[in-house]
């Protein structure tokens, strides 16, 4: 035990200093797939026991015709006691603190080195050891000569003994938080080429203040604060939170996967997140001939241009002038098949047989056929980011079938702001509408009056809350007066109002959606009802007929009772008219026929 100790500390200190040189580029080499130099003038030193410490390092190589340059504060590394005993120099774990690398690619010859690399694998040297980086940084100066880099990674890759695998886990800088990434890739050297490597990623989310070590990133001075949590951020977020993604939920990812300068892919793949299982493959590209890296960092920063300019039109409650900037998708050439399978949205099953999403040249479309305890959903939607000589275009096509109104729309409450007061009774029944709109516009709002197309709509068997309508015409048959001194107003009976049918159609035209159709028939009454509202202003207008039936095998009217429909889409107002019943109403019919 003493020689062993004695062996343990004394040995390292007999191995040259031009050998820790060597064998600290050797395993920098198996990892970065090339060539790496150390500067004679790094200061290389033995530690304690065996550890090696390099402060103050310069590494260096090229990657095709590229440079890279890498400065780090500290390197430490430890080597392998048996070899040692044989004479040989093997390092164990290699760890760089704050290291900050740049990519220097300025006539392109680092990307055309990866697109030239072979359809298989590339024969780059089985990676040993660990390699842990903290705090690092990395800068890519491309032929545009401009700087696209990140900043606070903090990673470690460990090669898997007897096999090609790394085991990754880690976390990267995102937005104000932190994304930690924890896996394993089957063949890193594989995924650079065209038959990639299978993997499996778990990816969750969390603030930096969640994190020990790396600073936060700052917000972009750029960017309001009032942008930064909008209504839409929060809406966003609470659906996250209800599906399982929130900070603290894990995607996991399982596929093979594929990556060259301009192309990401992931195939066979299952990706689970809260209680969504999803399956399929998918594609992302850069389409055109500008430098990758410099075409990815465009889109990224114009995306986050657009979000922000949206966003905070919206927190000024100037939502109708929220701009509609989409041309940034313009380059984006995105491939997705997929499906959903044993998965539960707020606790309902659901299940999609179909999501299909193809996007090039600025045109997207995609596809889905949902099923599920909540009801059916087939639909597709087109945009155009950038047509010919105009704004933004969208077309929405759907089919709903045997939707369950009350189900869902507790379902939809699950998805909403938490309310501060218990919110009414749902509509109950079971729906089946089509849907066929288009619109066009550079603002939300010009997308609202551009509005094209109809909707029709159809419940069966169903109730819709706030008044007992057949109680309150009820009343007016029994000889209830509307506007007395001793009865007051007109007050509908509190209640539901229960229903056999409900059907509607609403024309879009632009500026305004006109209700075409709106029939609600039930055992003892029914009602019609058509108007218009004003897409610009929001204000709406319409009149209704509420009739109390006598018979049902020979149904006529005993009551009729006018109203009328106004204010706004967000706050209607409903106003009852003069009722008529008994003589009034047989005597107000006989004069329409003679007028007839």
């Amino acid at each position: 035990m003493a020689g062993a100790v004695a062996t343990y500390w004394v040995l390292p200190n007999l191995v040259t200093e031009d050998r820790l040189r060597k064998a600290l580029t050797a395993h920098a080499e198996t990892w970065t797939g090339g060539k790496v130099h150390l500067p004679e003038g790094a200061a290389v030193s033995s530690g304690r026991g065996l550890e090696i410490i390099v402060e103050n390092a310069e590494f260096g190589g090229r990657f095709g015709g590229a440079k890279w340059e890498s400065d780090v504060g500290l390197i430490k590394a430890t080597f392998r006691m048996l070899p040692l005993l044989k004479g040989e120099v093997e390092i164990d774990t290699l760890t760089l603190d704050e290291p900050h690398l740049r990519l220097l690619d300025r006539d392109d010859t680092a990307m055309a080195a990866l697109r030239d690399l072979p359809a298989e694998k590339p024969d780059f040297a089985k990676p040993e050891g660990e390699v842990i980086v903290t705090n690092a940084s990395f800068v890519y100066v491309g032929p545009a000569g401009r700087r696209v880099g990140l900043d606070g990674m903090d990673l470690r890759m460990a090669a898997e003994p007897d096999s090609t695998a790394v085991l990754l886990t880690g976390a990267l800088p995102a937005g104000t938080g932190r994304l930690h990434v924890q896996g394993r890739l089957d063949d890193p050297a594989a995924v650079l080429s065209g038959p990639g490597s299978d993997a499996r990623l778990a990816l969750w989310g969390a603030a930096t203040a969640d994190d020990a070590g790396t600073p936060p990133p700052q917000p972009p001075p750029d960017i309001p604060g009032a942008a930064q949590e909008t209504p839409v951020i929060s809406a966003l977020k609470r659906i996250a939170a209800v599906v399982g993604l929130t900070g603290a939920g894990r995607v996991a990812i399982e596929g093979r996967v594929s990556a060259t300068p301009r192309t990401l892919g992931i195939a066979d793949a299952s990706v689970s997140f809260g209680g969504l299982l999803a399956e399929g493959d998918m594609t992302v590209a850069l389409a055109g001939q500008k430098p990758p890296v410099d075409q990815l960092d465009g889109v990224v920063r114009e995306a986050a241009a657009a979000w922000r300019d949206a966003a905070t039109s919206i927190a000024a409650s100037a939502w109708r002038d929220a701009p509609v900037t989409l041309d940034w998708l313009a380059p984006l050439e995105v491939t997705l098949a997929a499906r959903l399978r044993d998965s539960r949205l707020a606790g309902r099953s659901v299940e999609a047989r179909r999501i299909r999403l193809h996007a090039q040249n600025g045109r997207a479309r995609l596809e889905v056929a949902i099923a599920g305890e909540l009801g059916r959903l087939r639909g597709d939607l087109t945009l155009d980011a950038v047509p010919t000589g105009g704004p933004p275009r969208v077309v929405v096509n759907g089919r709903l079938e045997g939707v369950d109104m009350g189900a869902t729309g507790r379902t939809l409450l699950l998805l909403a702001p938490p309310p501060l007061v218990s919110p009414p009774p749902m509509p109950e029944g079971t729906l089946d509408a089509d849907i066929h709109l288009a619109t066009q516009g550079a603002t939300l709002g010009a997308m609202v009056t551009a509005l094209n197309g109809a909707i029709e709509a159809e419940a069966r068997d169903g109730s819709i809350t706030g008044a007992d309508l057949a109680m309150t015409l009820e009343g007016l048959a029994d000889g209830r007066e509307i506007m007395t001194e001793r009865d007051g107003p007109l007050i509908p009976s509190a209640g539901r109002t229960g229903f056999d049918t409900a059907e509607s159609r609403i024309d879009f035209v632009p500026g305004a959606a006109r209700i075409s159709m709106f029939q609600i028939r039930g055992a003892r009454y029914d009602i019609d009802m058509l108007g218009e509202a004003d897409l610009g202003t929001g204000a709406i207008r319409a009149d209704g007929q509420a009739r109390l039936l006598d018979d049902l095998d020979h149904p006529s009217p005993i009551v009729d009772l006018p109203f009328g429909l106004g204010g706004t889409l967000t706050a209607p107002v409903v106003a009852a008219g003069v009722p008529r019943s008994g003589d009034e109403l047989a005597s107000g019919a006989t004069a329409e026929g003679e007028a007839e």
